[in-house]
């Protein structure tokens, strides 16, 4: 490298590190990880933070040649290097980042602070001061309870709500729509499917392909019905659906397109073909004047009859 490029670099460190005197003081009492980059990526300030998340004391880390040397940023898998921060115009919260110590495996999950640094004179990109909060053990803990919270609405077997979630999800929405003008409600139509012959298919293949067939079901109904349905195991071989905001003939398209994907799964266990029917009893709860059991007795009476007729 030239002495004059030497120097030219050496001037561009020492203006941004005078611009960023004016906030070191405050600097100092974050308790955060924070680093400032020139616009080579070379660490010109560290904190203690910095030193602990990487396992490197602060000298070592003004000695390598660029961040990215240390620490490895991504965000939904796209890289996040010193180039890419570089960027940044202005000041800007990235959430979701996930962050890798080089050398190490354990990923970590960070959120950052970038603050960009430029000559006040020329306007020129001079660096970026990086502020690096890890939110690992946080994620973590909320990881822990989401996924009991998650586990405590769930069937174990089929992976759908429970019936106690789906009697909390309809009162909800029940009330909901009896809260609201006529004009501003949408119907609830509910839909219950029964699995066909299931004790013959217990009885025949045994339970844990009666297992096998429920968890199928299961897979076919969350493919079939949209996002916003609430699809439940309620007991045994039966299931029930929630659908908001539709009428009683869209909710019938919906479970005969349920019907069908079933009857037209082949389902194969331990070598031997188990045929697969449902049937399916479809009601739309009249808000104000019934109750929810009632509205479930009806859909009841529904799928008996369809039972009946073949």
């Amino acid at each position: 490298m030239s002495q004059a490029a030497k120097k030219i670099e050496l001037a561009e460190g020492t203006t941004i590190q005078s611009e960023f005197s004016r906030f070191e003081s405050f600097a100092k009492v974050l308790l955060d990880a924070y680093v400032l980059l020139d616009t080579q990526g070379r660490i010109l300030k560290a904190n203690q933070m910095l030193a602990q998340l990487t396992g490197q004391t602060t000298r070592q880390l003004l000695k390598i040649e660029n961040i990215d040397q240390a620490l490895a940023f991504a965000v939904d898998g796209t890289k996040l290097g010193f180039k890419e921060l570089l960027e940044y115009d202005s000041t800007i919260r990235i959430d979701e980042v996930s962050g890798n110590v080089i050398g190490h495996e354990t990923t970590l999950n960070l959120i950052l602070g970038v603050y960009p640094f430029t000559d006040p004179a020329t306007h020129a990109k001079l660096g970026v001061f990086l502020l690096i909060r890890d939110v690992t053990a946080e994620t973590q803990l909320q990881d822990q309870y989401k996924s009991k919270a998650i586990q405590s609405i769930t069937d174990p077997l089929t992976t759908l709500f429970t019936r106690a979630y789906f009697e909390e999800s309809l009162d909800g929405q029940i009330k909901r729509m009896e809260s609201l003008r006529p004009a501003d409600g949408y119907p609830v139509s509910l839909v219950m499917c029964d699995i066909d012959f299931f004790k013959k298919i217990n009885d025949g293949f045994g339970h844990q392909a009666g297992d096998y067939v429920s968890k199928i079901v299961a897979r076919i109904m969350k493919n079939t019905f949209r996002k916003t349905d609430v699809c439940c195991r309620y007991g045994g071989e039966e299931f029930l659906i929630i659908l908001p905001a539709a009428h009683f003939d869209n909710a019938g398209i919906a479970a005969n397109k349920l019907r069908l994907a079933i009857q037209n799964e082949v389902i194969i266990y331990e070598d031997r073909h188990i045929p697969l029917t449902i049937s399916c009893g479809v009601a739309t709860i009249q808000i104000g004047k019934e109750t929810y059991l009632e509205t479930m007795a009806r859909a009841d009476l529904a799928l008996y009859e369809c039972k009946h007729n073949g």
